[in-house]
């Protein structure tokens, strides 16, 4: 909270930091290769050490001290072949680690890991997340492939619920309507979620939509997943949202009627399908797939004998087996 508030007043007292943080989005729009969009030697500077004047220095001087800093391409990446990963473990102490990561800086699609953000954005807006909101239009979406949560429009269901929705089975519908449920308008959202981004640290991403779907101008890095998954382990409710295996919600369909729904979480760890090694407990977990993304997985861990967490992302794998082979040797080095 003390590194939010600290960058926040930085912000604010000094635009031309906040321009400086923009600019590479700005080029993002101009460059359509991702990996050359970004130099991660400006983002270890940024978030390490920020030149600034000297009556200011004390207020963001401790923006990055408590966060681990990969400060190389890529570390003990013996058994992985992903080409994005990163693995952290949390201190209140010392400060969090990097142990394993694989350009963690480097821009990529994020496909649903996005709702992550979008979860963030909303819990950290609305005061009430069980009032109620009505389904609209906007959240029929007929892509092909899309993930629903099967919502049809007049349903009304509380925003809590429809974090659920969005969260579990990963429903595209679901996050449009946590989108309009917190900001008005989905255009709106996406502004707080680039907002948010600038807010957390996040210099390699950028949102135009709350589900993920795909967009050119669309991306992310596993730093800033890490950087978001952090963040919301602040939120108890998110907490309890997304270590949630199954649930059944109850709600009501155009007509008033009662009617319910059972949602169940996305990732294989949760369902039983893949056996997390010895010891960890799935604090937090999110999914994401698309053919430009990949197979996406983001998780906090709990280390039950020693209730230390660790962040664990795996990004572009090459299929389902392949993601769960990666994300399993990666936690495998948690001593």
């Amino acid at each position: 909270m003390a590194r939010r508030k600290a960058l926040s007043t930085f912000l604010r007292r000094k635009k031309a930091f906040l321009l400086l943080c923009i600019f590479p989005l700005c080029l993002s729009s101009c460059k359509p290769k991702l990996e050359k969009a970004f130099q991660e030697e400006q983002s270890i500077q940024r978030l390490s050490s920020i030149t600034v004047e000297e009556d200011i220095q004390n207020s963001t001087k401790s923006f990055a001290k408590d966060l681990a800093i990969p400060s190389d391409t890529s570390a003990q990446i013996q058994d992985m072949d992903a080409e994005y990963f990163l693995l952290v473990e949390e201190d209140g102490k010392e400060g969090d680690r990097a142990i394993s990561f694989n350009h963690p800086y480097d821009r990529t699609y994020p496909a649903s890991i996005t709702k992550l953000m979008t979860a963030l954005v909303c819990v950290s807006s609305v005061e009430n997340l069980d009032q109620e909101f009505v389904v609209s239009g906007s959240s029929v979406i007929k892509e092909a492939g899309s993930s629903t949560a099967f919502l049809q429009v007049g349903e009304s269901l509380s925003i809590r619920n429809l974090l659920y929705g969005m969260l579990l089975p990963s429903g595209n519908d679901a996050a449009v309507a946590v989108a309009e449920a917190t900001a008005g308008s989905v255009s709106a959202f996406v502004d707080r979620m680039n907002e948010k981004a600038l807010e957390l640290g996040c210099l390699s991403s950028h949102f135009t939509n709350p589900h993920g779907l795909p967009d050119d101008n669309h991306y992310t890095s596993p730093y800033d997943i890490y950087l978001i998954l952090k963040e919301c382990m602040k939120y108890d409710s998110l907490r309890e949202i997304l270590a949630t295996k199954e649930i059944q919600v109850q709600y009501k369909d155009k007509n008033g009627i009662s009617k319910s729904q059972v949602w169940k979480a996305t990732n294989l760890y949760s369902t039983g399908e893949k056996e997390l090694p010895d010891g960890l407990e799935i604090l937090a977990a999110k999914t994401g797939t698309t053919k430009k993304a990949g197979y996406c997985l983001a998780l906090t861990v709990d280390k039950a004998s020693t209730a230390i967490p660790y962040y664990s992302v795996v990004m572009k794998g090459t299929n389902k087996e392949n993601l769960y082979e990666n994300m399993t040797n990666l936690l495998d080095k948690i001593s």
